[in-house]
This record gives structure tokens, sequence and C-alpha cells, in this order.
């Protein structure tokens, strides 16, 4: 049987992963909690507002909100919050390379950002009313008589379901209930004269439904709550749940209406969560990365040079590739992204502060390693 991580060891691996890696000036601060207690204050920085924008701030300004995402991921004032909209942000993957609009980005991450803990039926319905991901999937050009079944087709095979779970059927009538749910500049407007209001048959259900309706039927689904059980294992804890690990959390999400700050909870306390065998089983992507490097070499910011490494390591924030979102695992594995991470580590590690070094080699965070790279 494997090992349990305890004590500082344990507490360690749950700031990698339910937040962006211990940092040198506030390990102190956290290394002799009790596992439990520091469970609890990731938890409680889910209830903190996202925080003022800096002065001056113009999300039209090639890479600002790009920056200022990665200062706050960097400031580790809720760091919980911010790795939960990062796994949004790849869940609901939308790119300004089609949007066109940084303020709709920057609204969209400010929607994952502030609702991202509650009820997943109430995050998804407001993702169906942002902007941003109505013109990312054609929702203005979903009208009665015309159904546009893009929005259909994801919201069932990446944002609830997964694949082999719905049929064409279910597409086409999803499509018609979403009908009239559009946007006017940067506002979600429900026209009702382009609305299908008739009969609609949607997973073995009829009635006269609408898009809110549809959103309350996907997420009862047990399909649902397996789905996103089995997702949000993979990104906080580790790669390859098991069917009973999967159907366990999924079991507690429905027990709490798909409460995502419930679930969290019963992934971090979960044995399989602090099996030693697994403390290293994750890759960080590009982006969990370049902030967890400055944040152990003790920088007082995210350097602006980055952003040309990242494009190099094929993740820029806001600008995903598919509508899958970015790979995951061993997807960030490749010759030339692996010498690219070692020279932004030399970059960084050649402004580590001393205090930030001494640390680093006095304790190395009391022997725990950190994920690969």
């Amino acid at each position: 049987m494997s090992d349990t991580l305890q004590g500082k060891h344990a507490v360690a691996h749950l700031l990698r992963r339910a937040a962006f890696g211990p940092e040198a000036r506030s390990w102190a601060a956290w290394r002799d909690l009790p596992y439990d207690e520091a469970v609890e204050r990731l938890l409680a920085g889910l209830d903190a507002p996202p925080p003022a924008e800096p002065a001056g701030f113009d999300p039209y300004v090639p890479g600002a909100i790009q920056q200022v995402w990665l200062d706050r991921m960097h400031a580790g004032e809720a760091p919980l919050a911010e790795k939960l909209a990062l796994f949004w942000h790849g869940h609901f993957a939308t790119s300004n390379a089609k949007i066109q609009d940084p303020q709709l980005m920057w609204t969209q991450y400010g929607l994952f950002r502030s609702q991202g803990a509650g009820r997943f039926a109430d995050l998804l319905l407001a993702v169906s009313r942002d902007v941003a991901m109505i013109r990312w999937l054609d929702g203005n050009a979903n009208r009665k008589g015309h159904a546009n079944e893009n929005y259909a087709r994801e919201v069932q095979e990446l944002f609830t379901l997964g694949r082999d779970q719905y049929t064409e059927q279910d597409i086409r009538e999803i499509a018609r209930a979403f009908t009239g749910w559009g946007s006017r500049h940067h506002d979600f407007v429900f026209r009702k004269h382009f609305h299908d209001d008739g009969e609609k048959t949607v997973h073995g259900r009829t009635g006269n439904f609408g898009g809110e309706d549809v959103v309350a039927m996907l997420c009862d689904l047990p399909a649902c709550s397996r789905f996103l059980a089995a997702k949000l294992i993979t990104f906080f804890s580790h790669p390859d749940p098991t069917a009973d690990e999967v159907e366990s959390l999924a079991k507690r999400m429905r027990e709490t209406d798909l409460d995502i700050r419930k679930t969290l909870e019963s992934i971090f306390r979960a044995p399989a969560f602090l099996d030693a065998s697994r403390q290293r089983a994750l890759v960080r992507s590009p982006v969990e990365f370049v902030v967890a490097a400055t944040r152990t070499a003790g920088l007082d910011a995210i350097p602006p040079d980055v952003h040309a490494s990242q494009d190099r390591c094929a993740q820029i924030l806001f600008r995903p590739p598919t509508l899958k979102g970015w790979p995951s695992g061993t997807g960030w594995l490749s010759s030339g992204a692996d010498v690219e991470r070692l020279r932004l580590a030399q970059r960084i590690a050649a402004q580590a502060t001393d205090a930030a070094t001494a640390s680093i080699q006095e304790t190395a965070f009391e022997g725990v390693k950190p994920d690969g790279l």
C-alpha cells in the first residue's frame, strides 16, 4: 500500500495542486498548519472577490489581460480561486482569436473567477448567456427555423456529458431551445421573435423547453456529474482516476447539487489525493509552470518577457487552440517545449532573491520535490 503524505509534506503537496506551489517567503506561514486547516484556508479564499483592476488598466492594450491575470496568480491572494478560474477557462475554452474583443474575454474570466466555485448549473447558465461564448459558438445565428447547432453540440460533449452521451436528436432539440439567445454589443439579449417556442424532446423528456430548462436537465443527468468529477480529479489530483474514484466523487456532487466548492473539498480530503506515489504525477501547464517558478524564486512580479516563452510553449491565456482547450499531462511535453521551459527556468533562477535561494537550499520545501516540468 502506498504511503500517505503527512504534515508539511501534505501541505506542500496541497499548495502545488490547489494553488501554484509553495512560495519561499510565505512557506513559514503554511508549513506547520494542520492539513485540514490548510484546506480550509484555501477554500476560504474562494469567497474573496476578484482584485481591483490596476490603475490605468486597458484590456485593449496587447497582452494586458494576460499580464494582469498572471500577476493575480503570482500574487497568491486567492490562489485556489485563480487556479479554478484557469480550470474553467480550459473547460469552456473560448479564444480571442475569433472573438477579437479582449474586454469580452476579460468579462468571461471575471465570470469564472466570481462564480466558478458555486453550483455548476448556475455557472453553466451564466456561460450560456456570456457574450464571448455566444460569439464563439455562433449563438446570434441560432434562430427559429434556422437553428445553429454549435452550442447545442458543445454544451453536451465538452461542457456537461462527454462523448457518446447524447444523440443527434438531442443536438437538434437543444439548438431549438436556445434559439433567440444572442448578444448586442457587450450585452446578452433574448430575441423572443427568433425563439422556437414549440414542443421539444430532450434526453427523453418532452415540453416547451427553453435554454434555462436545458441547462437544468443536462446538470441533472448522472453523466454530467461523472464527466465533471473525472475532469476535476485529473486537473487537481492525479491523471488516472479509477472508475470507483470518479463514481464516488460524482455521487458526492449529486448529493450537493453539483456544488463545486464542496467537490473540491472532497477531492482534497480524499485518500487518493495524499497518496505519496502521486505527488509528482501531474505535468504543469506552461502557465502553471511560470507562476510556480517565479513564486519559488521570490520574484516580486511576473517578468514581461515570459509572454514570448508562453507562446513557444503553446499556451497563451485567452487563446486556447481549439474548442477542446489545451492539452494536458504529457501532451505538454515535446523536445522544443522542454528546452524552452529549461531556458525560462534559467532566466528566472538568475533573478532569484537571496532569501528564496536560501530557503530552497535549506528546506527544499521539506524535501517535497515539485511536480514535473
